[in-house]
């Protein structure tokens, strides 16, 4: 299904509007009673169990209540009765309690606890999934992938919206039900398979995947028969039967990702595939684990289904980021806090559990409910605490160290002058702490002299001297000084002069905090840090002054300085590429595909399109591999072996010479700047074989020797004249290749001789 035509989208939107409408006019004009029955061993009707949001809950009917009349009719003989085990379409009903008989009358068939759980939450989900999935069709409408994804959407809305319908024995709300119940895992399994299959991974078997489609098909029509045909005990059994299936494709899905995992791990779709399994883990196992299996296995439910349901709306919307930003989640980072947030949430529930002991009286069922809720709501408080940063907006950035940082570490990027630096130094300082006074100072270590260089002018002179010239030299940059009049920083030292920070001591003559001298000695090491960096431009200037007058060759941080430059200015051109120029060739491709459909034009016009198509499709396959070589694809993700792995392959797809690449035993951890340079070396040597060489045969070896990196290329071609390698205007990109091993520190050896083939070797020290 390459893509959804707009008369099909019509049409399937509309009929799932109507579905919907029809399912809330359920919920809103039928009672939800809320009350299972069955018989005990006398063959009188019992009441088994009583949901606390229904109408009965509400009219105080207890379990073991005898049923006697329902709607002016023997209970046995009711209809919801004999098929399902509950009770539904009420008017009236009579009960035996204790002998006396007991009348109860629907009034109103609308309470506030059904409303909200049955009405107005299914309907809010589903308005959001069915927005979503308007928004994937108006923007993704050409991928095969957005049919199933709005599949899966709707699925999840439907089959939440359905559940109070459904609960009401509503025939066809609960044929609705049961077929999107079992829709939804099948569904989640076949958007999984369709995605994965654009990076040529299947995950499992298509025959598998219709086995499944079938199984779930039959177990709806065989729910679907027992509506009318069937009585009570197979109803229970196919309904247990589909919760427990749902449960297990669902964990199947989940175990082929896990498996796919596994194997994909070290490639670059590990993210992927935990973006995957963190979404089943969040949206389905509430729904299973406190619902779904504790229902069909103890008849029990420990968190009622309306509620668990809630978290499926998180899965669409994984899904739905995925699909149309084509981006994925930082899943290492959340289950990091996540796992910090579970095991500190635990303790606090354990806390609040034992102390609430002593104060409620709660039966098992409901002590578990308090504690699953108190858990599950500490645990997405510290996460949102952290998310939204809620302490600073409730109580200011005047304690909040962080800010602070960020605050500073922003302006001080923009500052040219050192002066401007001891004046912003100093106000952050007296914004942050509870100080009055704070200033800095140079030391003269041969004169022993102090001299104010910004700042208040209250410092105890005397205290301090004395205090640097008994220390001399076992002061250091960023080491603090604490003193009875306040607290003191070394910020910088050049030749024999030190500047200090000098902090006087806080207004309310406490001690400085913990967390205050953690970020006083943070903001020290960022200005000693720009400090050094205005000294070092003084001294880079006068390098490069020198090293142009003497013609010498230019410094490795130079060259690693305009490398940097060059890749920035790479990555900047393939993102306008990508963004642009070939986003306008794909949007005319498909004006052009468009127009190739229509039925009236002439057949020589649509084989003159469709050469106009594939020019267009040969333009969008050059931006992009234009693209790809401006910056190179998952280097940072999969690392350089990899990485390099691909960039060969590509020149095997295109090139008559074979390669071949051997890395078998490579262990360096290299670093982000030595991958990129490594590759763009590899990707120099492959451009000239492939426009010099005439080779037949190119060899790539990388290996290491603890840390001593080793890239080694060898090709049969032609080789290279001695006048060639002299020059830089003929040498094949050689000047451009060592000034990249130099701007590392590495060497670099070549060999060539006219008709013998190149070798080359690059050593470099790995820092990664």
């Amino acid at each position: 299904m390459a893509r959804i035509k707009s008369k099909r989208f019509i049409f399937y939107f509309s009929f799932i509007f109507v579905v919907a409408l029809y399912l809330v006019f359920v919920t809103m004009t039928k009672t939800y009673v809320g009350i299972d029955v069955s018989k005990n061993e006398e063959g009188a009707l019992i009441v088994t169990k009583v949901d606390s949001i229904g109408w009965a809950a509400q009219r105080k009917i207890k379990a073991g209540d005898h049923v006697i009349e329902v709607n002016h009719q023997e209970a046995d003989t009711y209809h919801s009765i004999q098929n399902y085990g509950v009770i539904g379409n009420l008017n009236q009903m009579k009960v035996m309690r204790e002998g006396t008989e007991l009348e109860y009358k629907v009034q109103n068939p609308v309470n506030y606890n059904t409303l909200l759980y049955h009405t107005i939450l299914p309907t809010v989900v589903f308005f959001v999934l069915f927005s979503f999935s308007l928004q994937v069709y108006v923007k993704k409408r050409e991928d095969p992938i957005a049919f199933y994804l709005i599949a899966f959407l709707l699925a999840v809305g439907i089959g939440y919206l359905s559940a109070g319908a459904s609960a009401r024995t509503d025939s066809l709300a609960r044929i609705i039900n049961s077929f999107s119940l079992m829709m939804v895992p099948v569904l989640f399994l076949h958007f999984h398979y369709q995605y994965f299959l654009k990076y040529e991974i299947h995950l499992i078997k298509k025959r598998l995947l219709a086995a499944v489609y079938s199984i779930n098909l039959v177990v709806v029509l065989m729910d679907a028969l027992s509506i009318f045909w069937m009585s009570l005990g197979h109803y229970e059994v196919i309904r247990n039967t589909q919760l427990i299936l749902f449960s297990m494709e669902i964990l199947f899905g989940l175990s082929v990702l896990l498996y796919s995992y596994m194997t994909f791990r070290k490639t670059l779709h590990k993210s992927i595939f935990q973006n995957a399994i963190f979404g089943i883990i969040v949206s389905f196992f509430p729904f299973i684990f406190l619902t779904a299996l504790p229902n069909a296995v103890v008849g029990v439910e420990l968190i009622p289904a309306p509620v668990t349901a809630v978290f499926l709306i998180f899965l669409p919307i994984f899904f739905l980021y995925l699909v149309l930003t084509d981006r994925i989640f930082d899943i290492d980072f959340i289950n990091s806090r996540l796992r910090y947030y579970a095991v500190i949430s635990f303790l606090l529930t354990a806390v609040v559990m034992i102390l609430l002991v002593f104060f409620t009286n709660l039966d098992d069922l409901q002590w578990i409910r308090l504690g699953i809720l108190t858990y599950g709501l500490l645990i997405m408080f510290f996460y949102f605490e952290e998310k939204f940063s809620l302490r600073s907006k409730l109580f200011g950035d005047k304690f909040n160290y962080q800010v602070s940082l960020d605050r500073f570490s922003y302006d001080v990027a923009k500052i040219l002058k050192k002066e401007e630096l001891d004046d912003r130094l100093l106000r952050e300082i007296k914004e942050v702490l509870p100080v009055e006074h704070a200033c800095l100072f140079s030391y003269d270590k041969i004169e022993n002299e102090m001299n104010l260089i910004a700042g208040d002018e209250s410092i105890p002179y005397q205290l301090i001297q004395t205090y640097i010239s008994y220390k001399g030299k076992s002061l250091s940059i960023g080491m603090p000084f604490l003193l009875e009049d306040g607290l003191g920083y070394v910020l910088s030292e050049k030749h024999d002069t030190v500047d200090i920070l000098w902090i006087e001591q806080k207004v309310n003559r406490t001690p400085f905090n913990q967390d205050e001298q953690r970020w006083l000695k943070t903001i020290v090491q960022y200005t000693s840090i720009v400090y050094e960096n205005f000294q070092l431009i003084e001294g880079v200037t006068e390098d490069l002054k020198s090293s142009i007058q003497d013609e010498r060759r230019v410094p490795s941080w130079m060259l690693r300085f305009m490398f940097k430059l060059s890749e920035e200015e790479r990555a900047r051109l393939s993102a306008d590429l990508h963004d642009s120029a070939l986003q306008e060739q794909l949007v005319w491709y498909r004006k052009l595909e468009d127009i190739a459909a229509l039925d009236h034009l002439d057949r020589h016009v649509k084989v003159e399109l469709s050469d106009v198509q594939e020019g267009l499709l040969g333009v969008v396959s050059q931006i992009r591999e234009t693209c790809t070589f401006l910056r190179p694809p998952f280097l940072k993700e999969t690392g350089f072996v990899e990485a390099l792995s691909y960039l060969i392959e590509h020149y095997r797809q295109r090139e008559d010479f074979r390669i071949d690449y051997h890395y078998n035993y490579f262990t360096a951890d290299l670093g982000d700047e030595q991958a990129l340079t490594l590759y763009r070396i590899a990707q120099e040597l492959l451009n000239n074989a492939s426009k010099h060489s005439k080779a037949s045969l190119i060899e790539f070896e990388l290996k290491n020797d603890g840390d001593m990196v080793m890239l080694s290329y060898k090709d049969d071609g032609v080789g290279v004249q001695n006048n060639q390698q002299k020059s830089p205007a003929k040498s094949m990109g050689l000047t451009g290749i060592r000034q990249r091993v130099n701007s590392l520190g590495g060497s670099m050896e070549f060999f060539s001789q006219e008709g013998s083939g190149v070798e080359a070797a690059i050593l470099i020290q790995a820092d990664g």
